[in-house]
Order: structure tokens, then sequence, then C-alpha cells
């Protein structure tokens, strides 16, 4: 009997030997961040830095040895820190079907798409620890439910909403017992995010043996426990501790300050050999430098007890400065430093005479008058200047100033000296231009003259000047329409009334950009106006808007124009002569827009609205020919007014 318990006894222990006891943790575990977390390429930290993981953030992350997990990122592994990654513990076997729609929370600051994709647009972003309704959508996209509708987010930054219960914080008041640094990490070797003075006033609680969380406003962060101590600083007994003793002294050397004691940190500031400092001795080989409200350390060897020595001026008398007369061997630039990309100060034409010494082995020192400048010695040549060859004319110009003169200046600049005066087409030879000036002779010496003022061609004794008139839109662009009025018709039919109104009254040159119904482009509508060598361009256009309450008659005018002076004269004729002709009309005013043709004119420009055919008041003057007629008289007038002045 007891033979066959035995036997029995052996088959039962056979039978539980040979049952496989499966795992109890799975390849990959789920966890969470409890600090910002560097994820690096290697297990090490010295390895290539991937990214930092907020506190908080859900992982997937595998054993990789005792002091480093594998982290799942992206389909691709890296390495972290184990001890700051908390698991999470995992569902039980027996699987709870998710609710179609569940209550989460926002991990980070959640991006709201319209769509399942990191490209598609971004309906609103949600701060993190925002409550929301969502679902699942697929591996990596939930949906999200907001006022009725359905939107997309990352699900990994949506957290199931649990209500559990916490432990309980215990905070106590506290002083930092040294210079405190507070950190990201429970990492000395971390970095560094702000540190507190010695006895300040801390709120804290303990999160392990070795470190305590601090709580500054709604932040947070890591410091070592030991460096806190409970209750209010006590002010200690004179035999504890000697008082700080500061002293007047000087850097004699450039002084390096830091935020901490150590040298291979950041430099925060530096100041120049000889500065006075503050300081104070921390230990035998650092100082803490006072500057302001704000204390730093620096090495104490840098810095002498006392006043900086005042230097004794040198018995050895300053060297002779061996000045020399030469001539510029070229054109040459003067310069107030001995760099050719700072502002030129002036311009030494070829063969002028100067005195100069020389400054190194590159530049010069210039003496003219009582002002000194710099300029390449290889630009000046010792000794006397040879025989300038007399200067070629390059073209003749005349001055174009009707009804005023044009100034001579001495040199290419608006605000140089008036040499004398010219009148209305006066011819002069011109030896080039360069900065806006013509460069010419006046009264025996150099002169120039702005080229905005003068012509190759001569003045006519009346006007010379050519007229460009645009009719806007056209063909296929009928431009504002009220019922089978066209905008594109109104202003063809007065564009050509202001034409036969020039030609009649004055005699002007006039070019239309369009005479029949045919559509231009805007650069074409500008090209031609310069094919034409205009003088001048005018585009007549109608108005039209949504409300049937806006009416009247504007001009505009480009301030992007080079012309925009000329051109701000040419509107204000215009809208000044139109509305006294149309004085029943609403006057609205002149005005600035970079439209297209007066903005890119090579010429004074302006655009006319002539009312608006949107308008019940506008659109019967429109319509009446009677009321075109004065229009197109308004319009001209103004530009006569405008070229009797300047041409």
């Amino acid at each position: 009997m007891n033979m066959k318990l035995f036997k029995l006894a052996l088959i039962m222990i056979v039978l539980l030997f040979s049952i496989q006891i499966p795992s109890a943790e799975a390849a990959t575990l789920e966890g969470e961040t409890t600090v910002n977390l560097n994820v690096r390429a290697t297990p090490s930290t010295n390895g290539k830095l991937i990214q930092t993981l907020k506190k908080g953030t859900k992982v997937k992350y595998g054993t990789y040895n005792k002091e480093w997990s594998k982290i799942y990122l992206n389909s691709r592994t890296y390495y972290a820190s184990a001890q700051y990654i908390k698991r999470i513990a995992t569902p039980s076997s027996t699987v709870t079907k998710q609710a179609a729609t569940s209550t989460g929370v926002t991990t980070v600051n959640l991006n709201i798409r319209v769509s399942a994709h990191s490209k598609a647009t971004v309906y609103r972003t949600l701060k993190k620890g925002t409550t929301v309704q969502y679902a699942v959508h697929n591996s990596s996209w939930a949906k999200v439910y907001i006022g009725g509708k359905t939107y997309y987010a990352a699900k990994a930054y949506i957290a199931p909403k649990v209500v559990a219960s916490t432990p309980t914080v215990t905070k106590e008041d506290g002083y930092a017992n040294r210079s405190l640094k507070l950190f990201g990490e429970r990492n000395q070797r971390s970095t560094v995010l702000k540190v507190l003075p010695v006895k300040s006033k801390v709120v804290s609680s303990k999160y392990n043996t070795s470190w305590s969380i601090v709580y500054l406003g709604n932040e947070t962060f890591f410091t070592p426990t030991a460096w806190i101590t409970s209750g209010a600083p006590a002010t200690p007994p004179a035999t504890t501790k000697p008082p700080v003793v500061k002293t007047d002294g000087y850097a004699n050397r450039e002084l390096k300050l830091f935020g901490q004691r150590n040298q291979r940190s950041t430099v925060l500031k530096v100041l120049p050999i000889k500065s006075k400092v503050v300081s104070s001795k921390y230990n035998t080989s650092w100082s803490v430098v006072y500057l302001g409200n704000e204390t730093y350390y620096t090495p104490t060897v840098g810095i002498t007890t006392g006043a900086p020595p005042v230097a004794k001026p040198p018995i050895a008398k300053p060297p002779v400065i061996q000045k020399v007369q030469g001539y510029a061997n070229r054109n040459a630039n003067l310069y107030k430093k001995t760099l050719q990309s700072s502002p030129v100060a002036r311009v030494l034409p070829k063969y002028t005479t100067v005195t100069y010494s020389k400054h190194n082995s590159s530049w010069s020192v210039v003496y003219i008058g009582t002002e000194t400048f710099y300029t390449p010695t290889s630009w000046l040549t010792a000794g006397k200047a040879p025989a300038a060859p007399a200067a070629t004319p390059k073209g003749k110009v005349y001055t174009n100033t009707p009804g005023d003169v044009l100034n001579v200046r001495a040199s290419a600049s608006a605000s140089s000296a008036v040499l004398g005066r010219l009148a209305h087409g006066t011819q002069v030879d011109h030896y080039g231009s360069a900065n806006g000036f013509y460069k010419i002779k006046y009264n025996g010496r150099d002169g120039y003259i702005s080229t905005a003022y003068a012509m190759t061609l001569k003045p006519n004794a009346t006007s010379g000047a050519v007229i460009v008139l645009d009719a806007g839109h056209g063909g296929g662009d009928p431009g504002a329409v009220n019922g089978s009025l066209y905008e594109k018709t109104i202003v063809l039919d007065v564009t050509k009334r202001v034409e036969t109104y020039l030609r009649s009254k004055y005699g002007y040159q006039v070019r239309l950009t369009r005479s029949t119904d045919v559509y231009l482009t805007l650069d074409q509508r500008v090209q031609t106006a310069k094919t034409l060598r205009g003088n001048l361009f005018v585009s007549l256009h109608t108005n039209a808007a949504t409300t049937p309450a806006a009416k009247g008659v504007e001009t505009f005018y480009s301030s992007y124009s080079a012309h925009s002076a000329k051109s701000r004269v040419l509107a204000t004729n215009i809208q000044s002569n139109l509305m006294g002709k149309m004085s029943g009309m609403t006057n609205r005013g002149v005005k600035t827009a970079n439209y297209y043709v007066i903005s890119y004119n090579t010429m004074p420009s302006a655009l006319v609205e002539l009312g608006f055919i949107s308008s019940p008041q506008d659109v019967t003057h429109l319509r009446n020919n009677t009321s075109r007629q004065r229009m197109a008289e308004g319009v001209a007038e103004g530009i006569a007014q405008y070229v009797r002045a300047y041409h």
C-alpha cells in the first residue's frame, strides 16, 4: 500500500514540473515618464539625443538592463534611463470592451484635425489637461467629438479620465540651506532649470529618501532633500558663521562669471580687464561677485583687491607722423573706419592732390582740413599728380522745370551745397550719372543736377507732353455691370471724349491704350504706355459695391511709384476739376492705392473712379451723354492743369 502511494506521489511531481509556467511579464510594457525624459540613440548619457518626452508621456518600453530601458518610438528602438519610467498596470486577462465614446483628458497641448492625418488642417488646439469625449479610430488616431461634430487627434496623447484616489502629498515649509539648484529630472547631471539663493523660503514634499519636489507657482522641480531644511531659517550665532565681507577690487584679466562653481558650466557674463568689482570669498578657490541684485561665481585668482593701477604715461615721445604729399591714382573712397564695408564718407576724384600718412600696412590716413579719413594705401601715389586728361562729355541734356529753376549742387546729393541755378530748357553737357544726378561743368568746376528734372529732348515752347489714356477692362472683361450697362463701355466712351477735348482745345499729343472693345492685361497697359513714350498716364474706371449706399467720385495715385509726388499732383488736379464739373455727385477725394497700372508705370500716373455703377444716384450720370461729356471735360482740365505746371 505504501509503495502505491509513493508511486502516485512521484507521478504527480513529474506532472507538476512538466507544466510550463507562462512568463509574468510581456516583452513590451506600458509606461509613463515621471520627468521630462531624454530619449537617446544608445544606452549611454553620451548617446545622441533623439528627443525629450514631457513628464507624464505614455510610452511603450522594454527592459534593456538595470539602468536603461528600451523605448519604442515611430517603429524604432531607442533608450532612456529606467528609473524615470513608471510602469502602468496592464488590464487583466479579461478584456473589457471599450465603450463607443469615452471620457479622456489631453496629456499635452493637442492639435485637433479635420481628418486622421498629421498634415490635415488643424481645427483647434486643446490645452493640456482638457477633458474630451473620444472613441478609438485606429491604432494611431482617435475620434474627438466637439460641438456635435467629429474630429481627429493622436490617440497617444489622450488618456482615459480616471477618478482615482491619490496619496495625500504632504507639503511643508522650509528654506534652502545652500544655493539651491532645481532640476527637471532626479539627476544632478541634468540641466539646472533655476537656482534659488541660500535661505530662500521653499514649499516642498518628499519624493523619496533622496529627492524632494519643490513647488514654485504652478511649476514643480526636483532637488536633493539634503539641500532643504524644514522650518524658517534661523539666524546663526555670531560665532557659527563669519559675516560676509565684501571687498572692492578689479579684474586682473578678462573675468568670466558663472552661475555655478564650475569653469565648465555656462559663462553668464564677461567683465573686461580692470573692471571694478565688489566680491566676497566663498572658499579658497572661488569668490562671489555682486552686480546689482545679482550674484555670480568666479575664480578668486581673477580678482585683485584695491583699485586698478593707473597706467603711467609713456616716457618715450610718440612717433613723429610722417605726412606725405601725393594724389589719388583712382576715384578713391574715404572712410571713417579701416573697413571697406563701412559707409563712404567722401570720394576723392582721380588725380586729386592729398596729404596722407601710413596707418598700417594696408591703410593710410588722409588729411582734409581739420578732418581725417582712411583709405587703402594702394589707392594713393606719392609725388605730384599727372595732368588729368580732359573729360569728354557723354551727352547733352535739357533742364525740365517748367515755371521754375534747377539747383546745381556741389556733389551728387540733394543735401549738398547749391552752386547755382539753371533756367528751364537750358542745354548742358553731362559727364555721366550716378545716384540720380548728372555730372556737369558749372563755372569751371564740377557740378551735379538731378536726373529727375532733366531730359534728352529739348522741351517745346508750349508742351511736348505725350498723354496716355487708358480705358479700363474691355473685350471678355466687362468690368462692373448693372443690367445692360457695362463699365468697359462707359469708360471707353468717356476716354474718347477726353482725347477729343485735349486735342481740340490744347493741341496735346494724346494716345490711347485701347480705342476698341478689346481686352488688355494690366502689364500690357503699362508696357503700351512705355512704348508710346508717355509723359503721364491716366486710367478711367467706374466703381461698384455690394450696397447701393456707396456713391461718389474718387481719384487714386500710388505711394509705391517712383513718381508718387507728381502722381499726387496729377490726381489732385483731376479730382478738383472733375468735381467742379460734377458738383451734384459725392466727392470721395484723392486716395492712395497700389493698383498695378499706377504702381509699375514709369511716369506720373492716376486712376479715376467716375462713380458707382451700383448706386441709383451715380448710375443716372453714368448713363447720360451730357454727364459723360462733363466728366470728360473735368478729367481733361485736370490733366491740362498738370501739363502746364510740369511740361
